[in-house]
């Protein structure tokens, strides 16, 4: 089976994960009709008026503004009017099962932290979420499960094991390939396919401001070369503005953050819009430190203590650790390296390029789920519109991961992934956190039940405590 063939089963594989809604014996519990919403579909530049959405199983089998759209006899049918639907949400930048309260470590990593952290994500409406890089054994184990219907929550995918240089990023990590020569990392590519079936691939491409030795372009193009030959897109975590440009030119599909040194030139935007990269801002993950430096707006959201626990909630609305952050020696340059990653996205959605939506999630007090509605709010802040947001974390996600033709946007044939909203973000960009439901495969996910309580200790932490 293909890779394509393998992941497009995801789309039948996921019903036993859902929770169906019971229906009088009268109605076909087969046919759901939601009406009177207004619908962003995704790919309309306006939004569809008094809607009706005509789902099958799993698939959307018509849709478009009352009057328009047959409503089949006996379906289920869901009222949610003065709601506005959009499309099941997109991060192709997150981490998963590497923090426990306050710490995060590689000691963490396992299947419950995994599950638990996929669950956090579908509660806010996120659907896809890539797991991008230092991905270890565990995740292999989930992902065969998840895949063939034995468990839910968010349809993760896999960058497995990232490439860095030797003795660079996140020095003595075990869980990264550092190959040395172009064909070792050819090699490690084949062996990285081979073992892990990655869904993407990592590169880190920084020397943190000199610290480090980072990949040079003969072992990046090297990778990116292989990578392609086995039908698999390259994402790049990244931060010069000249590295950028050569990276490009080498191949790489997709950047998992802005250019932050300095505002990105003419020649980065030809040369981005001809390759047809994608741009993954990650701006809400830059600004993480100014968030609570400046006084967190975020902290009331009624999902965060249904999904996270009491120690890390008390920790980030605390004066001392908020103060921490406001006196911090680096919080000037924190601020100069945001405002620089803000401007190149205004300039990258200026010429065109595509943006989808990454946040970095995963990390204490980086909340996954939240951390993706936020990065749509800093997009509209930084000169997006607020369907161009919406649009970057559906359609152009789905884009990126090849799966287009069935996820992303809200058309007959695709997967009825959806959430309804209480509010119209296109008036206010943050109304996309305000959730009434999120439906999955056409049947509505019982959020409550999602079980995300904080996984068991390792063995390794028993030991170490």
């Amino acid at each position: 089976m293909t890779r394509k063939a393998y992941l497009t089963l995801l789309a039948s594989l996921f019903l036993a994960a859902c929770q169906p809604t019971s229906t009088p014996e009268s109605q076909d519990s087969t046919l759901v009709v939601i009406t009177g919403a207004t619908v962003i579909d995704g790919v309309s530049s306006t939004p569809i008026e008094n809607a009706v959405i005509v789902i099958e199983g799993d698939t959307i089998q018509a849709i478009g503004s009352a009057g328009s759209v047959e409503v089949p006899p006996g379906a289920q049918r869901v009222d949610a009017s003065g709601k506005t639907i959009i499309p099941g949400i997109f991060n192709l930048h997150a981490h998963v099962a590497r923090s426990e309260g306050m710490e995060s470590d590689d000691q963490f990593y396992n299947r419950e932290r995994i599950q638990r952290d996929a669950n956090r994500y579908l509660y806010y409406g996120i659907t896809h979420m890539v797991s991008l890089g230092i991905d270890q054994e565990p995740m292999i184990g989930f992902l065969e499960d998840q895949r063939a219907g034995r468990t839910g929550g968010a349809r993760l995918y896999s960058a497995g094991y990232g490439f860095a240089a030797k003795d660079g990023w996140i020095p003595g990590n075990p869980n990264l390939n550092r190959p040395t020569t172009p064909d070792e990392a050819r090699q490690l590519v084949q062996e990285l396919v081979q073992e892990r079936q990655p869904d993407v691939i990592k590169i880190w491409v920084d020397d943190r401001l000199g610290e480090l030795p980072k990949l040079t372009p003969e072992l990046y193009g090297a990778i990116i070369e292989e990578a392609h030959s086995q039908g698999i897109k390259v994402m790049a975590h990244m931060y010069y503005l000249e590295d950028t440009k050569e990276l490009i030119r080498r191949g790489v599909d997709g950047l998992a953050h802005s250019v932050r040194d300095q505002e990105v030139d003419d020649e980065f935007l030809r040369l981005a819009k001809e390759n047809g990269v994608t741009q993954v801002a990650t701006l809400v993950g830059h600004s993480s430190r100014l968030a609570y430096a400046d006084g967190p707006d975020f902290l009331d959201d009624p999902a965060l203590p249904v999904l996270f626990p009491p120690l890390v909630l008390e920790t980030v609305s605390g004066q001392e650790y908020q103060a921490n952050l406001a006196n911090s020696p680096n919080l000037a340059s924190t601020r100069e390296v945001y405002a620089t990653a803000a401007k190149n996205l205004a300039k990258v959605a200026a010429a065109g390029i595509p943006i989808a939506v990454g946040t970095d999630s995963g990390g204490p007090g980086r909340f996954q789920g939240l951390w993706e509605h936020r990065e749509m709010e800093l997009m509209v802040k930084a000169g997006l519109t607020p369907m161009q947001a919406i649009q970057a974390a559906t359609a152009n996600g789905a884009k990126f991961l090849g799966l287009e033709d069935q996820y992303g946007t809200l058309e007959p044939g695709k997967i009825a992934d959806l959430i309804i909203l209480n509010a119209d973000p296109l008036e206010d960009i943050r109304n996309t956190r305000n959730i009434d439901e999120v439906w999955m495969n056409g049947e509505r996910v019982n959020r409550a039940d999602l079980p995300i309580s904080t996984a068991p200790p390792t063995a390794q932490e028993r030991e170490t405590s």
